[in-house]
């Protein structure tokens, strides 16, 4: 009897060794293929860029083929209930964001994930401020000309969104100052820049790299940054607090999220190895040429970064009087 009994502990110590190499193992042999990065916006645009470049720098650090797969729709939504179902082995990410993950639940009655309990946060990479961008053919030159005009002509403008952050930046834009205009919704920034350059739509909030882009091309007026100081890369744009609207700021973020229950040091290894690549001089470089700021993190600081901003999101979304779609 003794014999058994100690017989049955031996095997119960050796089960209990070998689930713990599991996820050893796991960190071990990943990746053994090709790691897909899902990209919730259109291309064209600074996120889709940025997510390339990472793309590029992780493929020589894991030394395998990453990615890109773009999966729009529902301001990041559906990206991100991809990816909260893909198996949960590291080699399917979302290249997620303030919208996918603090704004969208305050915007959608129902979304189809949890951006908690759906997602093992990796880490933060990178702040994107946003630019106020007018048509040229609206004859104004600052942001009080466009308040003015939009204020003379109450509900004659418009303006689009293609995301969470340029829908409550606007919405809050429109709120503080006080105009009427109608919301136009975009699937892409490309395609609202496209129809702002030619006149059927008034103004825009997108992200910087877009905008400036626009703006230095003669193609559309910027008329503010949404950030709270000015931006190194484009000091002579005015922030919007300077340009008339005190108290204005929005700045957008990027991160990193793998499925829930992916391994631990999986996620620890993505974080370390993203990490080292968004503090090289050649990713901060890169992000300088797209007005955005360098924002490296770990799994931990993105979790309370997710929790603080949906707290955030919520009370600019109500402020903003955006009621949920």
């Amino acid at each position: 009897m003794a014999s058994t009994r100690l017989h049955i502990g031996r095997r119960a110590l050796l089960g209990a060794a070998a689930a713990a190499l599991v996820p050893f193992a796991h960190a071990q042999g990943f990746p053994s293929r090709t790691v897909t990065i899902v990209v919730p916006f259109g291309p064209g645009n600074a996120y889709d860029q940025m997510a390339r470049y990472l793309a590029d720098r992780l493929r020589e650090e894991l030394g395998q083929p990453v990615i890109i797969e773009a999966r729009q729709g529902a301001l990041g939504g559906v990206a991100a209930s991809y990816v909260a179902r893909a198996q949960p082995d590291g080699h399917t990410l979302l290249f997620g964001a303030n919208s996918t993950h603090a704004a969208n639940v305050h915007l959608f009655k129902k979304i189809p994930y949890d951006p908690v309990a759906d997602f093992a946060p990796i880490t933060t990479l990178a702040t994107i401020p946003q630019v106020l961008v007018v048509s040229p053919s609206l004859g104004v030159n600052n942001l009080q000309e466009l308040v003015a005009l939009a204020r003379k002509e109450p509900g004659k403008l418009n303006y689009g969104s293609s995301s969470a952050t340029g829908r409550v930046a606007s919405e809050a834009f429109r709120q503080m100052a006080g105009i009427d205009a109608v919301h136009v919704p975009y699937k892409t920034s490309a395609q609202a820049i496209t129809d702002l350059v030619g006149g059927q739509l008034h103004f825009l909030v997108t992200d910087a790299g877009l905008g400036v882009t626009q703006w230095r091309g003669g193609k559309v007026k910027a008329l503010g940054v949404s950030s709270a100081q000015r931006v190194p890369a484009i000091a002579d744009l005015p922030t919007m607090a300077e340009a008339g609207l005190p108290g204005y700021e929005f700045t957008a973020w990027l991160a990193l999220f793998a499925p829930a229950r992916t391994p631990a040091p999986v996620v620890s290894r993505l974080s370390e190895t993203v990490n080292k690549v968004v503090r090289s001089p050649g990713m901060q470089e890169y992000l300088a040429k797209m007005y955005a700021l360098p924002f490296p993190g770990s799994p931990e600081s993105l979790k309370a970064l997710v929790d603080k901003d949906s707290a955030r999101w919520g009370q600019l979304i109500k402020a903003a009087g955006i009621e949920p779609e």
